[in-house]
């Protein structure tokens, strides 16, 4: 009976065992693949042991991209030899093991492979091979750097693979170290995913003789001023400024900083500098100036500084946007704006603002039928733009579509920022409607 009860007592514990490491491996295992799908690599490794690991291809794979990321080629090679038991013909597992053979002088190895590949693989035969020799690091580093700036080019962005795209720069930095342009565009890539710290440490590695300096610094400025606080942002930016030699592209950062901050007149007081040095963007820095001017409510200055930017860059769809909105708003240049806007719409169809601008144009010109139809795109476009959907709202309500304009409204009112500065005419657009 003892012995019995001994053995349940056993079989129980194991199953408490089994049960709980089951559990444990589990929870770790949705840990490693939520940190993964939000590029928090080292967390997504934390948990992974290649001794105990029962993954799919897919997961495998998922550790191998963050393997490489962190910068860890030798747990990405052991990762590697798992993925070709299951895929013997997986593309990056390869790729990873030439870049470990290739960093420990294994070119024995490499041989082997290629003999197993060879024509097979154009991308690897791309990287590391030029008529059937194997490039230097600093070539093979290049190469995998033109990949990912190749896919960043040709692709839409909200469509990028920023896993493969680290995947492939990282193992450019792991091959040649001394690549600041794989260095930099992998901070940039980090900085697109929102991963600030880690953005800000990559552009910090860039030593003040790279070529790259100067972007590093620009880009670390653009950090600063898009995660920091207002203070600390300034603050580091000048700092920037100052170790730059009072840099041209540090010192714009620091005005547009100024302008996405609403500080109008010290945004001003830097597009001034900027402007008395006559850079090639010139147009440019009229043009934020002016809208700076046109926050300020100083339009006589906006309208001059928009005019001039056009002069130096004729047909810059922002620009025309921008001017021609501002004299449909004060009623003036009706004919002139309608035309600007149908020119701007040309250069940049996908545009909603522009779309939104020339819908407006046409309800001021009383084309309401026209002027429905390319609200309503703006719309599909960008349904959550609450100045787009006021608008729809008005057009409608001219329409004599006085049900369908007070919806509009409401979801305008719902939706609207501060910044918008429509709620108060919106409501009383609502209360006026109600009262009659």
């Amino acid at each position: 009976m003892i012995n019995l009860l001994k053995n349940l007592l056993f079989v129980c514990f194991l199953c408490f065992y089994y049960n709980s490491t089951l559990a444990s491996s589990s929870s770790n295992f949705l840990i490693s693949q939520s940190a993964f799908k939000n590029q928090d690599y080292s967390i997504s490794l934390s948990n992974f042991s290649i001794n105990r690991s029962n993954l799919s291809n897919e997961n495998l794979l998922d550790n191998v991209v963050a393997a490489v990321i962190v910068g860890d080629i030798s747990l990405a090679e052991k990762i590697s030899d798992e993925i070709l038991l299951q895929d013997p013909n997986n593309q990056e597992a390869y790729i990873v093991k030439l870049t470990y053979f290739y960093q420990n002088g294994k070119f024995r190895e490499i041989d082997k492979i290629f003999k197993e590949i060879e024509n097979k693989n154009e991308l690897i035969d791309f990287i590391f091979f030029n008529n059937n020799n194997l490039k230097n690091n600093n070539t093979i580093s290049n190469s995998l750097v033109d990949i990912v700036a190749q896919s960043f080019s040709n692709s839409n962005q909200r469509n990028l693979n920023y896993d493969f795209l680290l995947f492939y720069v990282s193992l450019a930095e792991i091959i040649d170290p001394t690549n600041d342009r794989a260095t930099i565009i992998k901070g940039e890539l980090f900085q697109n995913i929102r991963k600030d710290k880690e953005a800000r440490e990559i552009f910090e590695k860039i030593k003040i003789n790279s070529p790259y300096f100067i972007e590093a610094q620009k880009s670390l400025a653009y950090n600063f001023s898009t995660f920091l606080t207002f203070e600390e942002a300034e603050k580091e930016i000048k700092i920037l400024l100052k170790n730059t030699n009072n840099n041209y592209f540090i010192k714009k950062v620091l005005g547009d900083f100024y302008r996405y901050e609403k500080k109008y007149n010290l945004a001003i007081s830097i597009y001034n500098e900027l402007i008395d040095e006559q850079e090639n963007d010139l147009w440019k820095i009229f043009y934020m100036r002016g809208i700076c001017y046109e926050r300020l409510d100083n339009w006589k200055k906006a309208e001059k500084d928009f005019l001039t930017s056009l002069d130096l860059n004729p047909g810059s769809p922002d620009v025309l946007n921008y001017l021609a909105y501002g004299w449909i708003e004060r009623d003036v240049r009706l004919d002139q704006s309608l035309q600007m806007l149908m020119e701007a719409y040309d250069a940049n169809p996908d545009s909603f603002y522009i779309i939104d601008s020339l819908a407006w144009a046409y309800f001021k010109k009383n084309n309401l039928e026209e002027a429905a139809r390319l609200m309503e795109k703006v719309i599909d476009m960008a349904p959550g733009e609450a100045i787009s959907l006021d608008h729809l709202g008005d057009i409608y309500y001219a329409m004599n579509r006085k049900r369908e304009a007070m919806h509009f409204w409401q979801q305008a009112l719902e939706l609207a920022d501060p910044e918008d500065e429509i709620q108060d005419e919106v409501q009383s657009k609502i209360e006026n409607f109600y009262a009659g």
